[in-house]
């Protein structure tokens, strides 16, 4: 067989090979759909997604929303679930694919959706009084995503936003490049890479990497920093066991190309807080002072010295208090 020969039998192997990846990968993720359905009590979304919440009411006004990032659910809000809803009507639920949300499959697995999500969250058990948004990570992008959507609700049903551990730029540091030919490599190296993961899901998800000894030390040193409480790492530790790979998989190629910098200007409208602990390594510490100077005078910037990228479990005290004090402001103006 000449060199020739053997280059096309080499394509064709590697397009069948890809073929029945694809094919695999398919096949998975409509298993996963169909065992994925959420439980109650629940927000239905216009997609047909139940989304799992639970509601505080102690307190009728304000509404707090809090959104949590990938890999974990509503859970790792424990400490603020415990400390806001003394003084504030607290809402929490688990994003698609998360915790006991459904799942539609991998094209609702986009940061756009889950902005619309948080618009219907926001709709359906928002109260009768003002609502606070928190976002930790991507839900921080979900509350930027439903800026940029729906900027009509900052202001008015929306009184006030915290971004902990988020950003607005593009994750790969595009914006940062020399020229747009590098930008563009950029993005298209993270697309690839994103893509790969989604379609190697099934074979990664089958070996369960988060549960050995390996996986758990990386995740522990990507997500915390310093002398973290070990309860926090099992519990976070647990929740990412717990997601299936296949929706880790399916979020990371919408967040390859993420960029929510147009939705800053929104956030001028209300108090914001931006929160981020110095010892980040998920998201560049370096975010959350930019993103709090593009905002502006409404922002209060606070910045966690130690703490990795689950500031809110690990220096939780700091993170509540923080929070308190955006309540503060925005009752400011009622209380006068």
């Amino acid at each position: 067989m000449s060199a020739r020969d053997h280059g096309v039998a080499a394509a064709a192997l590697a397009t069948a090979g890809l073929v029945a990846g694809v094919a695999a990968r398919q096949a998975d993720a409509r298993r996963l759909a169909r065992r994925t359905s959420g439980s109650s009590p629940s927000v239905r979304t216009d997609d047909g997604v139940r989304l799992h919440v639970e509601i505080a009411d102690e307190v009728d006004a304000p509404t707090v929303v809090l959104v949590h990032g990938i890999g974990v659910s509503a859970e790792m809000f424990d400490p603020q679930w415990t400390a806001l809803r003394s003084r504030a009507r607290v809402v929490r639920y688990d994003q698609r694919g998360h915790g006991s949300s459904g799942w539609a499959g991998g094209r609702g697995a986009t940061v756009e959706e889950l902005g619309h999500d948080l618009g219907q969250v926001v709709d359906q058990l928002g109260g009768g009084g003002p609502v606070v948004v928190v976002g930790h990570s991507m839900g921080g992008m979900a509350v930027l995503a439903l800026a940029d959507q729906r900027p009509e609700l900052f202001g008015t049903r929306i009184t006030g936003a915290a971004l902990l551990s988020t950003r607005a730029a593009p994750l790969t540091g595009a914006e940062r490049s020399s020229t747009p030919v590098t930008a563009r490599a950029r993005t298209g190296l993270s697309t690839g890479g994103a893509w790969l993961a989604w379609l190697t899901a099934p074979l990664v998800g089958s070996v369960r990497p988060f549960r050995s000894r390996l996986g758990r030390r990386a995740l522990r040193r990507q997500l915390f920093a310093g002398d973290p409480p070990e309860w926090a790492v099992r519990q976070s530790s647990r929740m990412w066991q717990e997601t299936p790979m296949g929706v880790l998989s399916a979020y990371l190629r919408s967040l390859a190309t993420y960029d929510e910098r147009a939705a800053i200007a929104v956030l001028r409208s209300v108090p914001v807080l931006v929160l981020a602990g110095t010892e980040d390594r998920t998201i560049p510490t370096h975010s959350a002072p930019r993103m709090a100077e593009h905002i502006g005078d409404q922002a209060q910037l606070v910045l966690v010295d130690g703490a990795g990228h689950m500031v809110n479990t690990t220096h939780a005290d700091t993170v509540n208090a923080a929070l308190s004090a955006l309540l503060d402001r925005v009752q400011a103006p009622t209380t006068a």
